[in-house]
């Protein structure tokens, strides 16, 4: 069994606040490097020469002949696996889902014999890319062997807890909603901050309408409103401010909905800070109509 590492201690104790997505550092390329010569020597994929083509095809380049295996050959292949690096993040990839394979054998009676299963191999691809990615600060995950675009903890963390919450039957709508703001969010080569702000402002809307029915409310502005006057639900205005700040901008924002210009663009940053904050807000309004409800006497 394959255990995925811990976060790293540079990770953890950094003292510089990085969080890379401009650019897959030559430093990330040479980590990753190190893993396919780890690899390579465990058998864990086939060789150099289907590393280097699988660059090569990635950075369209034209192929090279391998098929030879003088010791040549198998150098010239290493070598061009450390030029042709275009599309990192699509090599992770192709390496977890294309390359990798299992370590077996026949033993005396010809019987075939795994001694790694390919299910293994990938988790510790898996596992060590995740741990190259954290040491060097990169703005993604790998999991699954897809890169996704990540967040800081904080915001992992309460994405992690909307969704358990988001899990009940009354909140599907909720829920489509929120996986497709992180959808939007996490997508590695075309993240779209907009409708990641536009889907995660909509997740709390549907879920304020499926929790607090008798307020009628069409728009989350209008759930704010009555959050603020209803007698049976006791929600401070301030935190109703708070709702109304996130529809307000979700319906002014740059490029967000209703054709806002002037409400500032959604950034990454943005786009975090919204995932976070309505994954919050969703918390709270299911534990406001949770208590609501235990409140009803019977």
């Amino acid at each position: 069994m394959i255990e995925s590492p811990t976060e790293p201690f540079s990770a953890r104790n950094g003292t510089q606040h990085r969080h890379i997505d401009s650019e897959f550092p030559a430093t990330a390329r040479n980590g990753v490097l190190h893993l396919l010569f780890d690899l390579v020597s465990k058998h864990y994929v086939h060789g150099w020469a289907e590393i280097a083509t699988e660059l090569q095809r990635i950075a369209r380049l034209p192929p090279s002949d391998y098929e030879s295996p003088r010791v040549s050959k198998i150098r010239k292949a290493r070598e061009d696996a450390e030029l042709a690096w275009e599309k990192a993040y699509d090599f992770c990839e192709r390496l977890y889902g294309h390359l990798a394979c299992e370590v077996a054998y026949y033993d005396d009676d010809g019987r075939h014999v795994v001694k790694t299963s390919r299910g293994e191999v990938q988790a510790y691809i898996e596992s060590e890319i995740q741990r190259i990615f954290s040491e060097e600060g990169l703005a993604f995950e790998f999991s699954d062997g897809i890169v996704r675009r990540s967040g800081r903890k904080h915001t992992v963390d309460m994405a992690s807890r909307a969704h358990v919450v988001l899990g009940a039957a009354r909140l599907e709508s909720a829920r489509k909603h929120y996986n497709k703001a992180l959808q939007f969010f996490r997508n590695p080569s075309k993240p779209d901050f907009e409708n990641s702000v536009k889907e995660a402002v909509c997740a709390v809307e549907a879920a304020g309408k499926a929790l607090f029915p008798t307020a009628r409310a069409s728009t989350l502005g209008d759930l704010a409103k009555w959050l603020a006057t209803a007698k049976d639900v006791s929600v401070p205005k301030a935190l109703c401010s708070t709702i109304t700040a996130v529809y307000t901008y979700r319906s002014g924002g740059d490029g967000v909905g209703h054709g806002g210009t002037s409400g500032g663009a959604a950034t990454a940053e943005v786009a975090e800070y919204m995932l976070a904050v309505c994954a919050s807000q969703v918390i709270y309004l299911v534990d406001l109509a949770n208590a609501q409800e235990g409140n009803i006497p019977f």
